[in-house]
């Protein structure tokens, strides 16, 4: 069921790919299934209280995650992809305690931090 959330808001982005064409199941699906597992890992530790360390853990997994698609998407299209995966993670697993975490997400300042993540863990692309 999250699965099929989370590749529904990643379809939903409208995100060109590097050739022009729209995200499709058949880009996506492969890769979620590589990595959501250790995504969602990494999101249940957002459940006893969803410390800075647990968040920054999880949006670096997903950076991190995302620079396989690199030849796929880019610029704030790959940051938007991350954040709509770490945005659906966050309301599935942190705690009600976690309230200050949705309106940070929802930031448009937040792309540009995890694009800066982009840059900072892969400076040569």
């Amino acid at each position: 069921m999250l699965n099929a959330k989370i590749l529904s808001a990643l379809l939903a982005l409208g995100a060109a790919t590097r050739t022009g064409d729209s995200l499709t199941p058949n880009l996506v699906q492969p890769w979620l299934d590589k990595h959501l597992p250790n995504l969602i890992t990494k999101a249940q530790a957002l459940r006893d209280g969803a410390t800075w360390t647990e968040v920054g853990a999880l949006l670096e997994a997903g950076v991190t995650a995302a620079q396989e698609l690199r030849g796929i998407l880019a610029g704030t299209a790959r940051a938007q992809f991350v954040l709509s995966i770490v945005q659906a993670l966050v309301r599935e697993f942190a705690p009600p305690s976690a309230t200050w975490l949705l309106p940070l997400l929802n930031s448009p300042f937040t792309v540009m931090l995890i694009e800066m993540a982009f840059k900072r863990l892969f400076p040569l692309g």
